[in-house]
């Protein structure tokens, strides 16, 4: 009797034992709370983070992304600031050291030619990804592309016109709309004339232009002949001419001495000095708002002489090292390739995009604008300027080398008591300066 019970009791335990054991396995075989649990069951869904590089982190830029979010909510957008002048070095760090590398890095234009000529991009047309840049402004697609053949990326196209003073405009030329204003100053002959008579009203204390920048921005962007051709440097044919109306300009004693993007030449937006400025679509946000908060009805919007311009620029890339490439696509073509994209970068940053069938829509872009007395700046864009863009000069690794060489140059310009300036002197400096930075330069 008592070995019955034993032998009971010894089965009772094994089996309390075993299923210890079992309901053990089973708890280790199911996933933890709120790892991979879909959303809904009270867990949190596991995100994925695209890693972008840029030197944007206003609160419209996050509000953007999380449109982005909503749509695909396995993704979680992380952004590091990194100053446009940065980005290369940052890069070529991270890559020597062996740290991680971003899923979008920003290629500004500035710096564009110098990033472009590292080879670490994904090109994002090809499998899997599959970019079709069939549907990007065809102009921009040489400023997106290695000389490889790699494409790198898209970017919110960035074209500039003309903006304007009314009220000078008024006093000077007689009339502040923009269409008469055009057929006033149909070439920069014109404008120069017309300069020499604003001066003489004025007795001197009136300039059309702020800096000597401001109308290179202008020259510069309406050419498209290479500074550098190769290895060969072509600063003759490349920015010869552009300095010697430079040189014209100042002689004529129309530009005032400002330095371009100083803080005596933003505070020059609200003066009664200064006529003309350069006027990208994202100027008007970022650059004339920005300087000029009061300035309701001030402010008109022209095509300049010798049309409008490219003007800035951010090219989109993937670093074929990145750890989500996928993702990085995926976030690149809703914000580049799609309507909602299109709409969301319209309404929170004033860009525009670079998806062709957007500009089919007859007022995708439209807004009366008051700081403009209700013109419609953005459809002019649309209408008069992106038409217009044809030929653009292909980013260089050495631009920004060339850029600070001519910026040494204006300064000599600048500088001049009357603009009596030699400009084949200049350029042999040019040269000279940058064969000492970039050996491997060589003037033609």
């Amino acid at each position: 009797m008592r070995r019955t019970v034993f032998r009971w009791l010894s089965i009772v335990i094994l089996a309390a034992i075993m299923g210890s054991m079992l309901a053990a396995c089973s708890s280790e075989s199911k996933p933890s709370a709120g790892a991979d649990e879909k959303p809904g069951a009270g867990m949190t869904a596991k995100k994925t983070d695209i890693n972008i590089w840029l030197w944007d982190k206003s609160e419209s830029r996050t509000k953007l992304n999380e449109e982005f979010t909503k749509l695909y909510p396995q993704y979680n957008i992380v952004l590091t600031a990194v100053e446009s002048k940065d980005m290369a070095q940052k890069l070529q760090t991270a890559l020597a050291s062996g740290a991680d590398l971003p899923d979008i890095a920003w290629l500004e234009q500035t710096y564009r030619g110098k990033l472009l000529s590292l080879n670490i991009w994904e090109d994002i047309s090809k499998a899997p990804y599959n970019f079709d840049k069939s549907q990007v402004l065809d102009y921009l697609l040489p400023l997106e592309t290695t000389e490889s053949g790699v494409y790198v990326g898209p970017e919110a196209p960035s074209v500039a016109g003309m903006a304007y003073k009314r009220a000078m405009a008024k006093e000077y030329f007689g009339t502040d709309d923009p269409a008469e204003m055009q057929k006033i100053f149909t070439d920069w002959d014109t404008f120069i004339k017309k300069g020499i008579e604003v001066k003489e009203k004025s007795n001197g204390s009136a300039f059309m232009f702020a800096s000597l920048g401001d109308a290179y921005a202008f020259l510069k962007g309406q050419t498209s002949t290479p500074f550098v051709q190769g290895n060969n440097l072509n600063l003759k044919q490349g920015a010869g001419p552009l300095l010697e109306k430079l040189v014209q300009m100042k002689k004529a004693g129309i530009i005032d001495v400002l330095d371009a993007n100083s803080p005596a030449a933003n505070a020059s937006y609200t003066d009664n000095i200064h006529i003309f400025y350069p006027c990208a679509n994202w100027s008007v946000e970022f650059t004339i708002k920005t300087n000029d908060k009061n300035g309701i009805g001030r402010w008109g919007f022209m095509i300049p002489p010798g049309g409008p311009f490219p003007l800035g620029g951010t090219v989109q890339g993937v670093p074929q090292k990145a750890k989500n490439k996928q993702g990085a696509v995926e976030f690149i073509k809703f914000l580049f390739l799609t309507e909602k994209g299109s709409e969301v970068a319209r309404d929170y940053k004033g860009n525009f995009s670079p998806f062709k069938p957007i500009y089919d829509k007859p007022d995708f872009y439209s807004k009366k604008d008051e700081h403009f007395a209700g013109q419609d700046v953005m459809k002019a864009f649309t209408t008069d300027v992106f038409p217009k863009i044809k030929s653009v000069r292909l980013p260089s690794k050495y631009d920004q080398d060339i850029d600070d060489s001519i910026n040494v140059a204006m300064k000599t310009i600048n500088a001049s008591a009357n603009g009596d300036v030699n400009v084949e002197q200049l350029i042999k400096k040019m040269e000279g300066d940058l064969t000492g930075k970039q050996p491997d330069l060589k003037v033609q």
